[in-house]
C-alpha cells in the first residue's frame, strides 16, 4: 500500500524511489496525496507499466530497471549546493503554478552562477 510509506522513517534523502512490481495500492488516498505533496524532496516510481493512478503520486517515473542508477546519474558530479537548488525546483513544480517553477529555476541559475562566479548567493 502506497499510503505504508505515511508511516516509514525516510530521513532527509534528496531523492525517494519507490518501486512497484505492479501490484501497488493507494491506500487512504486523501493522507497519501497530503504527504506526497508536502514531502521536501523528489519522488519517483520506479515501474515498467506504472498505474496512471498511483504515477500521479509521483514527480516523475522512471523505469525499473536500473532504478537504482538513476539517483546517481541525475546528481553525477554536484555539489550538495546544486543538489539542493535542482530538488528545490522539482518540489515547487510539484506544487507552484507555472509561474513560481520559473521563478524557482530562475533564481537558481543565478545563485549557480554566482557561486561560480564569487557573487553573492541571495539567500
Amino acid at each position: 500500500m502506497l499510503s505504508d510509506i505515511i508511516c516509514a522513517e525516510l530521513g532527509d534523502p534528496c531523492l525517494l524511489i519507490v518501486h512497484d512490481n505492479g501490484s501497488m495500492q493507494t491506500g487512504d488516498e486523501a493522507k497519501v496525496r497530503s504527504f506526497f505533496a508536502d514531502l521536501p524532496y523528489i519522488t519517483a516510481l520506479a515501474s515498467d507499466s506504472p498505474d496512471a493512478d498511483i504515477a500521479d503520486y509521483f514527480d516523475i517515473v522512471i523505469p525499473a530497471d536500473n532504478a537504482d542508477k538513476y539517483a546517481e546519474n541525475l546528481f553525477k558530479d554536484k555539489t550538495a549546493f546544486q543538489i539542493r537548488e535542482i530538488t528545490n525546483c522539482f518540489v515547487t513544480a510539484r506544487n507552484g503554478s507555472t509561474n513560481d517553477v520559473l521563478d524557482a529555476e530562475s533564481r537558481s541559475f543565478y545563485r549557480l552562477i554566482a557561486l561560480i562566479t564569487g557573487g553573492e548567493l541571495d539567500e
